[in-house]
Order: C-alpha cells, then structure tokens, then sequence
C-alpha cells in the first residue's frame, strides 16, 4: 500500500509539473506573439534583410487552430532611384507560423498568400536590377526607441511557401528592351527556402495566356554570386483560345541579373511566330508557322566583361511557311531547315519557296558552327567559308568561297533562261560570272573577270571599290566594262523610234514632285572613274557603234567626257560637267548630239505625253543653283530638239490649236514625220526662234517664247490642216502655260486675219515642207537621219480672205470636211 501512495504521489506531481511548464510555455509563447511586438520584429527583420524599407499595416495573430497572422496594406520599397515608391504591395498577406523557430528569434512563415500584390521590375542598362536585394541596416520606418530597434533587427523571416492570386506584374528591361504587363492568375512556389524550389505559374494579358512550371535552384534575391544556379523550366503559350506554343530551357546560369556565364538547352515549338507576338508587348516577329527548334546556347564573354555573347554550341531548326516580303519583297518560303549537331559541325541550309511567283529552291553549307557565331559576333571579321546554291525559275546562282576576313574570295556564278528587270526589261538566256576579292577586312573590293552574256547584252569588265579611297576618304569605285553588244531598248523596256508601233501610247508622265531641291549633296559622298564602252549598241530604235564614256566624280565634280558613238544618219557627242565642290553648283555642258527617249524627257519635265521616239539635243548649255527653279532662271546659252518618224499625241496637239481641233485630229497617237524646235536661253525665258512639225494631216510653223520657270507661253503658230487633198491655215497665238494653252486666233497689222484654204485644184499649189528649215535650225548643222516621206501636196489650193475661203468651201465637193477643219480652227462657228 505504501509503495502505491508513492507511485500515486510521484504520477500527482509530474502532472502538476507538466502543467507549470506548459502555462509557463504557453504564456512564452502569446508574449513571443503579441501583435505589436511581431510586427516590429518582422518589419525590422525584412529591412535587414533585403535593405528596403518594409510597410506593415495592423497586424493579427491568431493561436487555434493553429499559430497564424494576417496583415493589410503591405509594401517593399523600390530600389533606390527607381520608377515607384514600392516594389511590392498587396491588399493582405497571410500565413502560418512555425512556432518552434520562435525560440530562436526566427519568423518562419509557411503557407503565404497575398491577395492582389502588384509587383514591378525594373532592370537598368548596366543591368541593376530592383528585384536584387542588399542586406544592410533598417533603412528605416520610426521606431519606438533604440534599444527596441536593435532588438528586433537581432529576428530573421523564412518564407516556407507562398500562394498567390490575381497579381498585377509589370516589367520594364532596358538591358533586354523588353517591357510589357501581365496579370498572375495563380503563382504557387514550394520550398523556397530549399535546395530546388518549385515553380506553378498561369497568367494572361490582352493576346493571350501563358503557364510556367519546373523548378530552380536555391533562391537567394541577396547575392548575384552563383556557380551553376539551375533551371529547369516549361512554358505553354495560348492565344485566341487556341494553344501556340512551348518551350522547355534546361541549364545553368551564373549571373541571372546580367545573363553572363550560362548554358541553355532550349527546346520548343510554336505554331505560329506572329501569334506569340500578341503576348510579347513591343516585339515585332516575323510571320513563320510551324517552327520547331533545339538548341544549345552558352556565353562566350570572358569573365569580367559587360554584357554577354551568345553563341551557339548546337542547332536545328525547322518551319513551314515563312513570309519574307519585309525582307526581299514578293519573297515567301515553303520551309526553311537550319542543322549543326555540334559547334566544330557544318552548318547546313535547306529552303524553298517562291520570288514574285517564281519556284525557288536554295540549299548549302556554311562554315562550323563556331565559325558561324565568331563571324557575326567580329561582323564578319573572322573568316566564313560557304558554299550556297539557288535554283528554280527565274534561274540559278551559285556562291562559293569564303566571306570575311583580311582576305575574303568568292565565285559566283549566275544563269537566267529569262529575268525580268525593273522598268519592264528582260534578259534572255543569261550567264554571267566574277570572281570578288574582299581585302582590308572590308576595306577594298575587286570584281574581277566579270562577264555578262546574254541576247541583249555581252560584256566583259571588271570593277574595284574602296571604301576610303575617295576625296576626304569617301569611297571610291573605279573600274571599265566593255560591250560587244548592248540592246539598251531591250533591257530598259523602251520599244520607241522607227520600230515603234505607231498605235502605242507612250507611259504617263511622272508627276513633278513637290521638292524644289535637289540632291547635289550625294556627289560628295561617293568618287567613281569608270570607263564604259560598246562596239554595237541599240538605243531608241537606233544601232550605233563605237561607243564610249568616261564617268568621273572626284570632291563634287561630275565630268562625263567624252560621250561619243557612231548611229545611223548622225554621230552622237558632247561632254557634261556637274560641278557640286562649291557651295553654288554649277551644271554645264556642250552637245554635239545627243539621243533621248522622249517619254523620259518628259517625264522629268512634268509634261503630259506629247511625242514618243528619239529626241536629238544639240547645243551648249550653262546654269547654276542649288534648286530646280534656281536651275532654270540661270540657265544661258542655246539648245534645238528635233526628232523624225515618231508619233505625236493628236489629243495634246489639239489643246495646243484649240479644244474645237480635237474633234478634227483625234485623240490617237499621230505618225510624226519631223519636228524640230531651236532656241536661245536667257534671263528665265527661252527666246524660241524657229517651230516646225509635220504629219500626215498637219503642218506647223512658228515661234515665240516660253517661261522657263512659268512655263508661261507667247508663241505664234501657223496650221495648216490636210483632209483629202483639202485644208486650211489660220494663224494662231497660243498663251497660257505647257499644261494649259490657250490658243486664239492671230490678227496681223491691219487687224485681218491672214486664213488661207487649200482645195483641189492647180496642181502648182503645195503645201510648203516645214522639215528641211526646222531640222537645220534645230540641230544646229549636225547631221541627222532625215524624215521618212515627202511633205503632204493640196493641188489647186491659195490663199484667200474669210468670203472667198467660205465661197470656195460651199463649191468644193468636200465642203463638210472642209467646213469641219474651219470649226476645227475656230474660223466659222
């Protein structure tokens, strides 16, 4: 009995033991976790750690079920000149407490949830980022008192795991340049305070929505300093409700603020580049579909050095359709395969697609892969051997040599059944080759053994380009190429002069643009002395032979000197000087011949289509100014313009003789059997001494002035109409502008009207031929080819005053076409 009463005794007082401690614990504890004192503690515990300064609002905590706290309005500051005055904040925050760390002055927080945090980073140029915190002393909310202060910077805060909802995140990156917002759906992070913490993220923003899950290795927001921090991640993009994309990266990366010392293997997919674009704020992506790729990226800066470089230690990559009209227009690929299993491998290349509707095909080799990346890193420095080949039909082109370098050589190698050029020419049957040497690692360029052979051009030449060789290190391009044949209408897509058909309707004219100036400035930029030649050459419906020029710019001044070839009938000739080396430019010149299509002439000018076929220009010419209208009002000296068997607009001419004319002449091109025009410039005007033009049905003489600037008319003229042996004459003053005449008829001194009517007849009434006079006057006694037919005849045909010229037009058998011509010249109405 006795031995149970102690038993009994010893059982009472374990029990009374063990309800001392635990009041005397459970009092420990609701100190340890009074409201007021936590919230000190935990605010000063996170300013010394991250060395921002923490907000906290009313903080609860509560003991059952278990140990927990809440707290509303909470916020980290930014770092120190960053865009916001916090970081993070968020409408609550709440979490379980581990009790047992309490002991040991250490705040673990299990379970957090923040409600609603915005959160925004912020990277710098030099790549300071605001997400990188630095240990220090309270910077400071008020505290009590000192010793209250220190007490509490002696607590440490764990975070365990955090559960996020509905979190506003945005980014501004100026070492990357990317920027843009998100909302978090859901961010879920597991073991933060391990050795591999775990990632579940899903957000969205206005294209789309995107997950993140994997893991990384142990986080540490106090120190850049990592030796192989891991990665280990997988993303999935949507847009339009339709899933676009994923990639996986797996790797290692030792400074994630800079992105230097990594090593990647990326592996993905995406649907479509332009659809993951919507999702990317601010990045313009090329539109490729169905792209797959695997990669192995590493940093190949040296240690110590700002900024990374990537490079690529394997590759491939596949797609679909590319458009890449940004790039080269009308060009669209089917697919495009790029492969290099390791970085010593041969990058391959295979695509196919098409150019402005045409099939191509392209496939080749390039250098290493380590060639690769040290040839774009140095920008083409480092030597690049490749060898590509293009095919499909427009033709083939083969590169193949090496690029870059101090020493870099290329083959090409081209062939065309036929190309189109710009403009509307065309090549036929081409094969042309050259070998390029590139030498002072881009320094100097040479073209050498360049042949060109085609039905419309044969050539042999070569060419040498220095990018400082120039007046004040311009560059400058030397070099000659030699034709044995040259179809300038073929290549340029001109079918004008005798070979035209006269039914064709030259192009409309370019519209004169707005822009007084002109760009002189562009002479200084660049040197050149060139040597062009061709034994035969078709210009304008033309042969000529023996031609030849000398190009040559040097500090501004242009001299094309000589200009020379042998036609048909006429040599051409003459010399220009361009002189752009002062600050006034000057522009001369002395034409012994030369041919120009008319419809480019006037396109220059802003004239609507008059004529079409080979203009011959003769005369001397000298002007100054910096400006058009400069130009103009400058110019001194005298010009004639003549051409023969061209057409001439019938619609044109008769707004030249009157709106009523038209009906009579038609708007249709007219065969043209000469025209010539000669005159003296000066003082902003063209004293224009001699006019002459004949058709089929129409004879023109004439002369007066023109504005060289207003293009403000004063000319007199004398028509003179055929129909069928019939016709008629009024002398006409035509005022108004080139674009808008304004004919009337032309009194003489007494005030009559010198009309004439032509009416079968006497056969010893012609009407005189205009184009002997005119082609002298207007080439200046330079040869020329001469007109295709004799001048149109009347028989029996005089002159007569207006009752006569009605008299006879009433008696002639042709008194309608006759009376129409009348109306035509606005003698009878």
């Amino acid at each position: 009995m006795a031995q149970n009463g102690n038993a009994r005794r010893i059982l009472l007082g374990s029990v009374a033991a063990l309800v001392v401690v635990a009041g005397a614990g459970g009092l420990a504890v609701r100190s340890m976790l009074d409201p007021d004192s936590l919230r000190t503690r935990v605010i000063a515990a996170i300013e010394k750690q991250t060395g921002r300064q923490a907000r906290l609002g009313a903080l609860e905590v509560h003991i059952l079920p278990s140990p927990s706290l809440s707290v509303r309005d909470v916020g980290l500051s930014d770092m120190a000149g960053g865009a916001y005055a916090d970081m993070l904040t968020a409408d609550q925050l709440q979490a379980s407490i581990g009790v047992m760390g309490l002991v040991h002055h250490e705040l673990r927080l299990d379970g957090v949830r923040l409600t609603h945090p915005v959160l925004h980073l912020e990277r710098t140029e030099a790549g300071e980022a605001n997400w990188r915190l630095a240990p220090a002393g309270a910077q400071a909310t008020a505290r009590p008192d000192a010793t209250t202060r220190q007490a509490a910077s002696d607590w440490k805060v764990q975070v365990g795991s955090v559960r996020v909802s509905n979190a506003d995140l945005d980014w501004d990156d100026r070492l990357s340049g990317s920027r843009g917002k998100v909302v978090l759906d859901h961010v879920n992070l597991a073991g933060v305070d391990g050795a591999q913490p775990q990632l579940d993220v899903a957000g969205h923003n206005d294209g789309g929505s995107f997950t993140l899950t994997g893991h990384t290795g142990a986080i540490n927001l106090a120190s850049t300093a990592r030796s192989g921090w891991p990665v280990a991640l997988k993303a999935a993009f949507v847009s339009g409700g339709q899933p676009v994309g994923q990639l996986a990266v797996d790797g290692t990366v030792a400074d994630l603020d800079h992105m230097k010392g990594y090593n990647i293997k990326l592996d993905g997919n995406v649907a479509s580049l332009k659809a993951v674009e919507s999702l990317l704020p601010g990045r313009s992506l090329p539109d490729v579909r169905r792209l797959s790729f695997r990669a192995n990226v590493v940093d190949g800066s040296a240690a110590g050095s700002a900024g990374s470089t990537p490079l690529l230690n394997s590759v491939h990559l596949d797609t679909g359709a590319v458009d890449a009209g940004a790039y080269l227009s009308g060009l669209t690929l089917q697919g495009l395969s790029i492969d290099a299993p390791g970085p010593k491998d041969t990058v391959s290349i295979r695509s196919q697609g098409q150019w402005q509707g045409q099939a191509l095909k392209l496939s080749g080799t390039l250098g290493s892969l380590q060639q690769v990346d040290a040839a774009v890193m140095s920008h083409l420095a480092d030597p690049l051997p490749l060898s590509l080949d293009l095919s499909g039909d427009p033709g083939s082109l083969r590169v193949a040599g090496t690029l870059g370098g101090g020493h870099a050589v290329v083959n090409i190698d081209a062939a065309a059944s036929t190309l189109a050029l710009p403009g509307g020419g065309v090549i036929d049957h081409l094969a042309a080759s050259t070998h390029l040497v590139s030498e002072d690692n881009g320094a100097h360029f040479q073209l050498s053994d360049i042949m060109v052979k085609s039905t419309q051009v044969s050539l042999t030449g070569s060419l040498d380009l220095s990018m400082h060789g120039g007046t004040g290190g311009v560059p400058l391009a030397s070099g000659a190429l030699a034709a044995s044949w040259l179809n300038v209408d073929a290549l340029m897509g001109s079918a004008t002069g005798t070979k035209a058909d006269a039914k064709s309707v030259s192009a409309p004219p370019q519209p004169a643009t707005s822009d007084d100036s002109l760009p002189f400035d562009r002479l200084r930029k660049m040197d050149a002395d060139l040597r062009l030649s061709a034994d035969q050459m078709e210009f304008e419906g033309d042969e000529y032979h023996n031609a030849l020029t000398h190009v040559s710019l040097r500090g501004g001044r242009l001299v094309v000197d000589p200009l020379q070839a042998q036609g048909t009938g006429r040599s051409v000739s003459g010399q220009f000087v361009v002189d752009a080396s002062g600050s006034v430019p000057t522009v001369s010149g002395t034409i012994g011949t030369l041919v120009l299509p008319a419809a480019w002439v006037e396109s220059r000018a802003g004239l609507s289509s008059l004529v079409q076929g080979a203009l011959q220009v003769v005369g001397t010419v000298h002007t100054q100014g910096s400006t058009r209208t400069e130009l103009r009002n400058g110019m001194t000296g005298h010009m004639g313009v003549s051409m023969v068997n061209g057409t001439i607009s019938g619609g044109a001419l008769g707004e030249m003789l009157g709106d009523a004319a038209r009906g009579t002449l038609g708007s249709g091109p007219i065969p043209l059997r000469c025209f010539g025009i000669h005159m003296s410039m000066a003082n902003g005007q063209a004293n224009v001494d001699t006019i002459g033009m004949q058709t089929s049905a129409l004879t023109v003489t004439g002369h007066g002035t023109v504005g060289m600037v207003s293009q403000a008319l004063d000319l007199r003229l004398v028509p003179q109409v055929m129909i069928s042996g019939t016709g008629a004459s009024v002398p006409l003053r035509v005022g108004g502008t080139l674009t808008a005449p304004r004919p009337k008829m032309d009194a003489g001194s007494d005030g009559r009207y010198a009309i004439g009517l032509l009416l079968g007849g006497a056969s010893s009434n012609t009407v005189a031929d205009p184009c002997p006079a005119a082609l002298k006057a207007a080439r200046e006694g330079q040869a020329g080819p001469p007109p295709a037919a004799a001048a149109p005849t009347a028989e029996g045909g005089r002159n007569a005053d207006v009752n006569k010229l009605v008299e006879k037009a009433r008696a002639s058998p042709d008194v309608k076409k006759v009376g129409n011509l009348l109306k035509g010249l606005g003698i009878l109405k």
